[in-house]
This record gives structure tokens, C-alpha cells and sequence, in this order.
């Protein structure tokens, strides 16, 4: 039997990104009942709590399988979930995974999100031993974008009407960033578990 391998809590000098909990789920389905916060998100705004529990049972299942690997982001000393980031589609024979975030709408413009993602970024190429992350964001999304290509992310093309979505086929831009091309955000980040 193989023994279970601790999450991995990652540290920036404003976050903690640790392991989703049950206890996570209200404030998880305040920020994914939010249009604003979920209209590019590529998903329906979550309506119970039931949605909610559901969700992080997926994130749980998708490590446990190996997936991926969500994250909750906390402020660090609040412990309270202020959004989640973490990779999925994780193909290891070819060493690449695509990533994804949300941010609870209080928590925008403060870029916590660039900070939490290159943190997620250092442990994919680190501990997963990645080659290649991908993103698929609507275009329509600047602020993820931006995120992104300020983290090196290059746009590799457009995905026309690549998913139905809310009674519509819509496109998804393409971008990518491959180990070698990854540079320092000048954010400071710790492995901790």
C-alpha cells in the first residue's frame, strides 16, 4: 500500500495556499455565485451549498487521483478562503497540465492572484517536473490575460467557438508558458508540508 503524500502548502508573502476543506464551502459558493466574479469563468454560478461541497469533494478527488491539484488561497493568518488556483488536465507522460484560478470579487485589483500563481507555478515546474502550462481563457477576460502574460504566459492562438457556454458557442484564447521561458516575479515562495 502506498502511503498518502501530504498536501502541499505553498507560502507568499501575503498567501497561504493550502487544502480544501468542507469548512471552505460558503465562502467558496459567496464568490462562485457571483456573476461578475464567475462570467468568463467557463462555469455556471453555483446556487447551494450543496454546489459548493460538491466542488471541493471534486478538487479533493482530482488529487487524490492525480489529475491535478487545487489549492484554497487565504490571506496569510486569516485561514479563510478568498478564492482557488490550481492545475488540472494534468498529462505527466508528456510533462504539461493546464491551470485555472478564481478571485472572490473583494479580493481583485490587489495582485494576489500574480503572487499566488507564480507560486503555483514554481511547484508545477519543481515538484511536478512540468514542461509546459497551459491556460484557456475567453478573451473577453482582460484581467486574467494580463495575469497571465505578466507571468510570461504567451498567446498562442485562438480557439474558435471551442465551448458552448450560457446558450453560446464561444472562442478561447491559448497561451502557454514552457519552463525554459519562465522568469521571477520578484515573489518570494516557500514549500511548507
Amino acid at each position: 500500500m502506498r502511503a498518502r503524500r501530504a498536501f502541499p502548502v505553498l507560502e507568499t508573502e501575503r498567501l497561504v495556499l493550502r487544502a480544501p476543506r468542507r469548512a471552505d464551502a460558503r465562502a467558496l459558493l459567496d464568490a462562485w455565485r457571483d456573476a461578475d466574479t464567475m462570467r468568463y469563468f467557463g462555469a455556471e454560478p453555483l446556487a447551494r451549498i450543496r454546489d459548493a461541497l460538491d466542488q471541493i469533494r471534486d478538487f479533493t478527488e482530482e488529487t487524490a487521483a492525480g489529475d491535478g491539484i487545487r489549492w484554497t488561497l487565504t490571506e496569510r493568518g486569516q485561514d479563510e478562503y478568498i478564492g482557488d488556483i490550481g492545475y488540472f488536465d494534468h498529462v505527466p507522460e508528456h510533462s504539461r497540465a493546464e491551470v485555472g484560478f478564481i478571485l472572490a470579487r473583494p479580493y481583485w485589483r490587489r495582485g494576489l492572484m500574480t503572487e499566488a500563481l507564480a507560486a503555483v507555478l514554481d511547484y508545477g515546474f519543481e515538484a511536478m517536473r512540468l514542461h509546459r502550462v497551459e491556460a484557456l481563457v475567453d478573451p473577453r477576460n482582460g484581467r486574467s490575460l494580463r495575469t497571465l502574460e505578466r507571468a510570461g504566459f504567451r498567446r498562442e492562438g485562438l480557439l474558435r467557438d471551442y465551448e458552448f457556454e450560457r446558450g453560446e458557442f464561444i472562442d478561447l484564447a491559448l497561451l502557454s508558458l514552457l519552463r525554459t521561458e519562465r522568469t521571477s516575479l520578484d515573489v518570494v515562495t516557500q514549500r511548507v508540508g
